[in-house]
């Protein structure tokens, strides 16, 4: 760890030492701008999270076989069992 480094550390430490002692009182002073800023975050993070699905959903959807959609695979009700057809004969 250089000088610089350990300066930046004890600085937050100094900080948060302070926050923590202040804190309700910047609780009471801040509290109606941090609500507006959760719901600004909040807003961003759905945003984010719907633009991530839709690029899942997309690499996926690359990632399928060309012709999958027509040749689905069929039920299994609809399959024969193994061994059904010298079962007939």
């Amino acid at each position: 760890m250089t000088r610089s480094e350990f300066g930046y550390f004890c600085a937050g430490v100094a900080a948060g030492a302070l926050g923590h002692k202040f804190y309700p009182q910047l609780k009471e002073q801040l509290g109606p701008y941090m609500a507006g800023a959760m719901v600004f975050a909040q807003q961003a993070f759905g945003d984010a999270m719907k633009d991530a699905l839709a690029t899942v959903d997309s690499m996926q959807k690359a990632a399928e076989p060309v012709g999958a959609e027509f040749f689905g695979v069929r039920p299994a009700a609809a399959a024969p069992a193994a061994g059904a057809e010298h079962a007939a004969a």
